[in-house]
């Protein structure tokens, strides 16, 4: 075959992708917009309430990096795997119970992982409880124009409260971008290792369309398959979400086509040049759908499996397939991992946390296996659940164990005033000093 017929045959076929694409995106809700004017470029029930799945974690990354410009916390600091993060369902890095891992590592495990559980690590550390993080989401939401969004979890783990919309994803990923540009290079992050394990990014987009560089899907079996993406040609960065596609394919085919019929798109007077959160209508939905026959009438184990299932779209086996899905996504190509893991520094007291004593100084973490696990295993049978979720030493709140010290206090106060001390009844007797010495080189 010629070269132009080799052209118009690959043509003819993109054209066909994007077709169908859009089709389909028309049942569910979608926006693109050019980042740097904010100007929304199509949109199709864009402010629709939806459930974000794991697009929640663009709102707890936007909170955690108003807290390190704040200066509350920082990116080295150290933070715990509490009871509560241990608990939380897949996708999960899944470290034992005291566990530390800077704020740093925690961060590319979100993005990457989409873990779970170092969601909730990150909430607890930040705020000292996932509570107080979920109000924060939802002040900094408000404060970004975010008219269909509430909060209750930092991770998006089904909760019906949780919803939020395509425009109010398009909003917070323009925030990230626009406020903090120094993260930029976090969401281009293909793979992690810690210890013997490698981890890929769900998002696909990152290393087979051109000119990826973020940012982040979600999937629940009520949600759908959402995206966030943004992505740059010629320097123009384009961000586009679809919510709810029926599969990771279907979700990734409908991002390309959305970018793909944009780029050359400069608005044509079909919105005006208002701020995002100023430019399209309030929806006539008054509450998300439940996508659960359409998402997971072919999966099993339903929302608790969530979130683990994106990895369908990046197995290695699944690229001949994928690539004859979408011409226009290239071949596969993953860059080497980046490093994280447990906390390794010195040893040092954790950051105080508010309202709540400073814990105790913890041992340096290893990255074996048997290592984590032999840590983690001491370090949970001194951690007690609060109420509100709190990892604390369960000594701080053991009464019997503070009732002990106390006694040992007033023995040693009244020895010291030269007092008689009976010993207390529940005491155990001294040990008989051993007849042979000799056997006990300790005594």
């Amino acid at each position: 075959m010629g070269m132009f017929a080799r052209a118009a045959a690959t043509g003819f076929v993109a054209c066909l992708v994007l077709g169908l694409a859009r089709e389909t995106a028309a049942a569910n809700p979608t926006i693109v917009v050019d980042a740097a004017s904010g100007k929304v470029l199509e949109a199709h029930d864009a402010t629709r309430p939806w459930y974000p799945a794991s697009l929640s974690k663009l709102m707890t990354l936007y909170t955690v990096f108003k807290a390190l410009k704040d200066g509350r916390v920082d990116g080295g600091m150290p933070i715990a795997i509490s009871p509560r993060a241990a608990r939380q369902a897949p996708s999960r890095m899944g470290y034992p119970v005291g566990t530390m891992i800077t704020i740093d590592d925690a961060l590319k495990m979100l993005v990457v992982h989409s873990a779970n559980d170092i969601a909730v690590a990150l909430a607890e550390g930040v705020s000292g409880s996932v509570d107080n993080f979920a109000a924060e989401m939802n002040a900094n939401a408000k404060a970004l124009g975010m008219a269909q969004s509430y909060w209750v979890n930092p991770n998006g783990l089904p909760d019906p409260r949780q919803v939020t919309s395509a425009r109010d994803m398009a909003l917070v990923a323009d925030a990230i971008i626009t406020q903090f540009p120094q993260y930029d290079q976090l969401f281009r992050i293909q793979t992690i290792r810690s210890g013997d394990s490698v981890l890929r990014t769900h998002n696909a987009l990152v290393y087979r369309y051109p000119g990826t560089d973020g940012m982040k899907t979600g999937f629940t079996c009520a949600a759908g398959f959402n995206v966030v993406a943004t992505a740059t040609r010629n320097g123009r960065k384009l961000i586009t979400v679809v919510m709810g596609a029926p599969t990771p394919k279907e979700r990734t085919n409908q991002a390309v086509a959305l970018f793909e019929s944009n780029y050359d798109n400069q608005g044509g007077g079909l919105f005006t040049s208002a701020p995002l959160a100023a430019q399209l209508p309030a929806s006539a939905y008054a509450a998300a759908p439940d996508m659960r026959d359409i998402a997971c009438n072919r999966k099993r184990g339903g929302d608790a499996a969530a979130e683990s299932e994106d990895t369908a779209e990046v197995l290695p086996g699944k690229a001949q397939e994928a690539s004859a899905a979408s011409p226009l996504l290239t071949s596969w190509t993953v860059a080497p991992p980046v490093e994280v893991g447990p906390y390794v520094g010195p040893r040092r007291p954790l950051f105080k946390l508010p309202n709540t004593p400073i814990l105790a100084d913890l041992p340096a973490r290893s990255t074996t296996k048997q290592a984590r696990a032999k840590a983690g295993a001491e370090t949970a049978a001194g951690y007690a659940e609060t109420s509100k979720g709190m990892a604390m030493p369960s000594q701080l709140t053991d009464p019997k164990l503070n009732k002990g010290r106390k006694n040992l206090k007033k023995l040693a106060t009244e020895k010291t005033a030269g007092k008689k001390v009976k010993p207390a009844a529940h005491a155990k007797p001294p040990a008989k000093p051993s007849r042979h010495k000799k056997h006990h080189p300790d005594s």
